[in-house]
């Protein structure tokens, strides 16, 4: 589409934010979520919006700390929506760029996520784009309970000296 834009998440975003969220059975957030993670440095929330303003899709995560070392820099997604109408003409895509590009200037080693156990189109997105499943969380989603996915992309240049 080319009448899309991709910019920032501010604070006026953010009621469209939740009901886009509930929409696509989105772990709920609440305003209060929303403007606290704005507020995180290390955040990186991001809209993409219709000609006429009207949120198209977004994504939000997290420069986060490696768990295994002082030194590495990692980051996670929390949510990833793009509406029903829109889906399937490469937007999840776009903002999925836009995030990983992003993190590859902040030098992350690794992206992490989870993702419901049910959800194969989500599971199937992220698997064609490079992650990989590394474990379950057992329980770890509510309303429904369910398990979640942990899955991982490497960002790490792999070089090969054949």
């Amino acid at each position: 589409m080319n009448d899309v834009r991709i910019r920032p998440i501010i604070p006026r975003d953010i009621a469209e934010l939740i009901e886009l969220g509930e929409e696509c059975g989105l772990s709920p957030w609440t305003a209060q979520n929303y403007l606290d993670e704005l507020k995180n440095p290390d955040s990186l929330m991001i809209r993409l919006e219709s000609s006429n303003n009207l949120t198209i899709g977004f994504i939000v995560g997290r420069r986060v700390p490696a768990v295994d070392n002082d030194t590495d820099v990692d980051a996670e997604i929390y949510n990833i929506a793009v509406r029903p109408k829109y889906r399937n003409r490469g937007l999840g895509d776009s903002l999925l760029l836009e995030f990983l590009s992003n993190c590859v200037e902040n030098n992350v080693r690794f992206v992490w996520l989870e993702v419901r156990e049910s959800n194969t189109p989500a599971i199937d997105f992220y698997t064609h784009r490079g992650f990989s499943a590394i474990s379950k969380r057992r329980s770890f989603y509510r309303d429904p309970v369910e398990d979640a996915l942990l899955m991982r992309k490497s960002l790490i240049a792999k070089i090969s000296l054949a």
